[in-house]
């Protein structure tokens, strides 16, 4: 029987204090979270088995049934393994896995006299071309990967590291030495995408960036050793820019193995200066970046690539260089005056993700050399590459290596044909995996740790026992992967008490609920299947106010998680609501309900880019793709039913409204306006009271006339505001009336503040957009469309605009030889008012007038007849002043007026709009 080598528990992070830690770590079994932190009180044996056959990857050797419910456990991938481990630690680990790294589920496949020989030999196949090179970390980055790996969520796994021993959590993941095993850039790669590597997602992938990476990386390879690669020199005196250090004795020199201010002792003003020879491989433009808090600069081969002089807070600079293939001498100055003292340097290129330059500097001409006595054996390769697939690590790990190896398989995860399938294996036998006698693989495990794996394979051998439910499938998987470190479901799991401090969140005021993740518990009637596939398999941080961030754990590793959710979670209870009113009035009562005028939403919830006004909690704009509406609608009459000692307030106490204004106080009528309006996410109007800095507009006794950049408008929008409430927008490049809209005007801080640039969108409700186009046209039949054509091209010209006694404007433009003017004016009406536009045509010469000339009312997908005129979309158009309309459908449905001038050349088309 055979099982796979090499299969390593999953690691988020290292610790690297091995030889204190071993003291406080649990060292008689294998560690798995979730079966060291619940066996003793809430898992049964053999669920705890079944948890424990997952988990030390038995299935990749024995068969399981197609009943069975045991989650599958992907190895490590070993492809590349010589780029991402040294081939010290690798033969150490090989050769002694729970001696190097206490806890692993990796067990011993080599026993007697041949272990170290035949490590060395599958070290040599695997380490084959390694390029590992330990370097210093910035001691910068290791400040901050501390505070990231205490706040990201790393240490709900693995513990707090900060105290040593005692921040270990007995059911945390062990992490080993990993300053011994990883570089800096191994590290950082694995961190970036660890599932690339492993791909069973028992360890997530946090979405960290680059910079977020490497400082991680960096706290955890803290103590790694490293030979000094550059020389510096210490100056102390008073400079508030970058003096010329060739003129300045130094008071100390020395060597460091990295770019960092931390070390020399320091006065409080200083300057500091290294040199060293940067290595290039491959000749490529580089780009450099420089970061300082204060003065610095950057040179190579005697040019200045960057200078970031003066004092500053701590900022970075960037320069680029084409550097050819071979060595360059570097040199970094920097002093500082007073305060916060930063630097660091890093470089990038087309190949090179942004990193530091220590791995590529040597105090000599001749590049770093390996910091190992290793260099590959091709006979040991040819044995290893054999070792590996008999003695079994092929069967977990996957190396495309093999293909080229002395047996030429092809084979990359071969079964070993001599396993027994999983339900035919007898717990109780004096052979095998779980005894400790004989060449069979030793996993170290404890007395109680085998008896649950016996009792499994016993419940194993009774098939019709094994069906289990949607609540122990979902339990399975949270189980796997650990949801439960962070997250309760019925009454299971969620932050320890040890760990509930490492746990944080950014706004104080909030509470828990600004830090501790949500209860899982109806999960799947609470979220949209889609979000929460979306959450599994890709993360989320949509949470600003908490620090903990949602891993990612990728799709095939979480399975039928979202739909045995829904299917055990969801509720279905309440009813389609319907309105009287229609849905531009809908969506303006949502608005207005989450505004500052009345529920003030917007105080603890932000919108999109706009801050909430207090706490700043979940994004409205996101809300109804997250949540099912049947949840929102519960969730709002009574939230403390649905989170206890929430901050979320009642507005519907006993699903009654305190509302009286709004929808007739209907409550599901209400709660269903807010979703609908929020429906609209990130493209629905701002409610009332987030614009921090508006200047609101509001006329009084004469109409308001605001001449700028609108939306939905050319450049030369005139948009014209009244006191009763109703407004307007005209297009002078298309001699048109674009928007109609009800209540608040325009808020004009976006072009009165600042540079004024980008177009402003109307402040008020029931904003409609009216036919675009020129508005006139001459049509030889009514099937001809109506033309595409710009104004100017179809021979418009804008003359101005007048103010009657009222103040209102009447818009004045020619059409070839006939004159035209457009005045619209309010007409004061309940709920709200009307527009009433009036267009006058005049020519001197009637009969040279075409008597196919039409003004184009209206357009769109569906226009309705009513009794007074005709409806399109929300706006009804009374046409009791116009003769003759005409409806057709010509590309789309338009509403038509013919012009027929009278006996002095005059032509009016008056009619009313409400919506």
């Amino acid at each position: 029987m055979t099982v796979r080598l090499l299969f390593a528990c999953c690691l988020l992070v290292a610790f690297s204090t091995l030889n204190s830690t071993l003291a406080e770590l649990p060292t008689d079994r294998v560690i798995v979270p979730g079966y060291e932190r619940f066996r003793a009180q809430q898992l049964s044996q053999v669920e705890a088995g079944n948890l424990l056959l997952s988990e030390l990857n038995c299935t990749s050797c024995h068969q399981p049934s197609s009943s069975s419910a045991i989650p599958t456990r992907s190895a490590p991938v070993l492809t590349d393994v010589a780029n991402r481990i040294q081939p010290e630690h690798l033969q150490q680990y090989i050769a002694d896995p729970f001696g190097t790294k206490p806890g692993t589920a990796m067990p011993q496949v080599l026993h007697g006299q041949t272990t170290e020989q035949q490590a060395k030999a599958i070290t040599h196949f695997l380490a084959n071309h390694s390029t590992v090179i330990p370097t210093a970390v910035s001691t910068d980055s290791v400040k901050k990967g501390q505070q990231l790996f205490h706040s990201l969520g790393c240490a709900a796994c693995h513990g707090d590291l900060r105290n040593g021993p005692k921040g270990i959590v007995d059911y945390g993941m062990p992490l080993g030495t990993l300053h011994e095993k990883y570089s800096f850039l191994s590290l950082t790669a694995f961190l970036k995408d660890p599932h690339a590597v492993r791909p069973s997602g028992r360890m997530p992938s946090l979405n960290l960036t680059q910079e977020e990476a490497g400082n991680v990386a960096s706290y955890l390879l803290r103590e790694t050793k490293a030979d000094p690669v550059m020389q510096y020199e210490y100056f102390e005196g008073s400079w508030e820019n970058l003096p010329d250090f060739s003129t300045l004795k130094a008071k100390t020199t020395g060597y460091a193995s990295q770019i960092s201010i931390s070390v020399a002792e320091r006065d409080e003003l200083f300057a500091i200066r290294f040199q060293s020879n940067l290595h290039i491989r491959k000749g490529d433009k580089y780009k450099f970046w420089l970061t300082s808090d204060d003065a610095s600069r950057l040179l190579i081969d005697g040019e200045e690539i960057i200078r970031h002089d003066g004092v500053h807070a701590a900022s970075t600079k960037t320069g680029e260089v084409q550097l050819s293939p071979g060595p360059h001498a570097i040199v970094v100055e920097y002093c500082e005056w007073h305060g916060q003292e930063e630097l660091s340097l890093e470089l990038s290129s087309k190949e090179l993700e942004r990193q530091p330059l220590n791995a590529m500097l040597s105090l000599s001409d001749s590049p770093q050399a390996m910091k190992s006595s290793f260099e590959a054996d091709p006979t040991l390769v040819k044995q290893g590459a054999t070792l590996f697939q008999t003695v079994g690590c092929a069967s977990c790990h996957q190396h495309a290596g093999l293909a080229d190896s002395a047996t030429q398989s092809t084979a990359i995860a071969t079964k070993p044909t001599e396993a027994k399938a999983l339900a035919a294996l007898n717990g109780n036998s004096e052979t095998g995996c779980l005894t400790r006698a004989g060449t069979t693989p030793r996993f170290q495990l404890s007395k109680q740790q085998v008896d649950d794996l016996k009792a499994a394979l016993t419940a194993l051998q009774k098939p019709d026992q094994l069906a289990a439910t949607k609540q122990q499938q979902i339990r399975s998987t949270l189980l796997t992967l650990n949801c439960y470190a962070c997250h309760g479901r019925d009454e299971m799991g969620g932050i320890a008490d040890e760990l509930n401090h490492v746990f944080t969140g950014t706004v104080p005021e909030m509470g828990d609920e600004a830090r501790i993740p949500p209860t899982l518990t109806n999960v799947g009637d609470k979220l949209q299947q889609s979000w929460m596939t979306q959450v599994l398999n890709e993360g989320a941080k949509n949470r600003p106010y908490m620090k903990t961030r949602m891993p990612r754990f990728g799709k095939k590793n979480v399975g039928d998680l979202v739909q045995q959710f829904a299917t055990l979670d969801q509720r279905t209870e309440i009813e389609a609501v319907t309105y009287e009113e229609r849905p531009h009035r809908i969506l303006a009562a949502g608005r207005y309900m989450v505004g500052d005028q009345a529920l003030s939403c917007i105080k603890c919830h932000s919108f999109g880019k706009y801050k909430a006004t207090g706490v700043q909690s979940l994004d409205m704009t996101t809300m109804t793709s997250r949540l099912r509406r049947d949840w929102f609608h519960r969730y709002l009459v009574n939230p403390q039913e649905y989170r206890k000692g929430t901050r979320m307030p009642a507005a519907w106490p006993r699903g009654r409204s305190i509302l009286r204004n709004v929808l007739d106080s209907n409550t599901p009528q209400q709660i269903q306006a807010i979703w609908d309006y929020l429906e609209q996410g990130d493209k629905a109007a701002i409610p009332s009271g987030l614009e921090k800095k508006a200047i609101v507009l509001k006329p009084t006794e004469r109409p308001m006339i605001y001449r700028n950049f609108i939306e939905g408008l050319s450049p030369r929008g005139i948009a014209v505001g009244h006191r009763e409430k109703v407004h307007y927008a005209w297009d002078a490049h298309d001699m048109n009336l674009k928007l109609i809209w009800h209540n608040q005007f325009i808020d004009a801080s976006k072009h009165w503040v600042g540079r004024g640039q980008g177009f402003q969108s109307p402040l008020g409700d029931h904003v409609m957009n009216l036919a675009g186009g020129i508005p006139f046209a001459t049509l030889e039949s009514l099937d001809v469309e109506w033309p595409k054509k710009n104004a100017r091209e179809a021979g418009f010209r804008f003359i101005g605009y007048n103010l009657n006694e009222q103040g209102h404007p009447t818009f004045k433009y020619s059409m070839n030889d006939i004159d035209v003017t457009d005045l619209t004016v309010p007409l004061p009406a309940e709920p709200d008012s009307k527009l009433t536009r009036t267009i006058t045509l005049s020519v001197s010469d009637r009969t040279q007038v075409p008597d196919n000339l039409y003004f184009r009312i209206a357009a769109g997908n569906q226009l309705e007849k009513n009794a007074t005129g005709v409806r399109v979309g929300s706006v009804s158009f009374d046409l009791a002043m116009i003769h003759k309309a005409v409806l057709r459908t010509a590309g789309s449905q338009e509403l038509l007026a013919p012009i027929q001038f009278d006996s002095s050349g005059k032509a009016t088309i008056s009619y009313q709009m409400s919506w």
